[in-house]
Formats: C-alpha cells, sequence, structure tokens
C-alpha cells in the first residue's frame, strides 16, 4: 500500500513537471505568433526576430520566478501572477525599445499580448494535464 502511495505521488509529480515545460513551450510559440500579430496589425515591425526576443525575455523570467517561487512554496497560481506583472513591466520596457514606441503605447501593446497568453495557458494547462495524466495513469 505504502509503495503504491508512492507511486502515484511520483506520477503526479511527473504529470506536473511534463505539464509545466509542454504548457511553457507552447505558451512561447503562442506568444511570438500573437505579438507579430499584434504588431503586424497596430503597424509596427513585424519581424519574427522581435517577437522572438520579446517572448524569450518573458519566458526567461516566468522560469526564474517559478524556480526561485518554488523555494518559498507559494500556490502556483500566486507565482504566475507574480511573473505575469514583471512580465508587464519589463516587457513595456523591451517592447518599447526595440520596436522603438513610446512608453505608453509599448505598456498598452503587452498588455494585450499578455491577456490573450494568460487566457489561452490557463486552458491549455487543463487540456495537456488531463492528456498527460490520462497518459501516465493509464
Amino acid at each position: 500500500m505504502i509503495f503504491q502511495l508512492g507511486e502515484l505521488i511520483g506520477n503526479i509529480v511527473l504529470i506536473i513537471i511534463l505539464t509545466m515545460i509542454i504548457v511553457a513551450v507552447i505558451a512561447f510559440i503562442l506568444g511570438i505568433i500573437i505579438t507579430k500579430w499584434l504588431a503586424n496589425k497596430k503597424d509596427w515591425a513585424d519581424s519574427w526576430s522581435k517577437a522572438f526576443i520579446v517572448n524569450l525575455v518573458w519566458l526567461i523570467v516566468l522560469i526564474i520566478v517559478a524556480v526561485a517561487l518554488s523555494y518559498a512554496e507559494l500556490d502556483p497560481l500566486i507565482s504566475y501572477i507574480l511573473a505575469l506583472v514583471i512580465n508587464l513591466i519589463i516587457g513595456s520596457i523591451i517592447v518599447s525599445k526595440i520596436y522603438d514606441k513610446g512608453f505608453g503605447s509599448s505598456l498598452f501593446f503587452v498588455i494585450i499580448v499578455l491577456i490573450i497568453l494568460f487566457v489561452l495557458i490557463i486552458i491549455i494547462t487543463f487540456v495537456v494535464a488531463i492528456i498527460i495524466a490520462s497518459i501516465v495513469l493509464g
């Protein structure tokens, strides 16, 4: 019985780790697409490289905050919201420099992209977790 509990806990940890990795990769790719789409829609420079740089910074911040706060034993949602706020500030600065726009328009741009990403990530996380759980648990 104890061994079965240990195996179940190991499976749950595996599900969580795989879900986080897959969702991060999907969010990164979607972020690039959304950033490029919105830049194109606003008649800004719509290059893939600029969208890639902005989203790479966001991914790095998300990873750093998630790892740092995992030791603080905070709720993952709180760490994600904290990463979102940090990404909002850093993203606005990066977008204003990369796209050569004012801070206000860059902040608005980043808010739109991050809101779209936030909603999509919530949905994708549930879907990926269910798929991985059904594969791992059988």
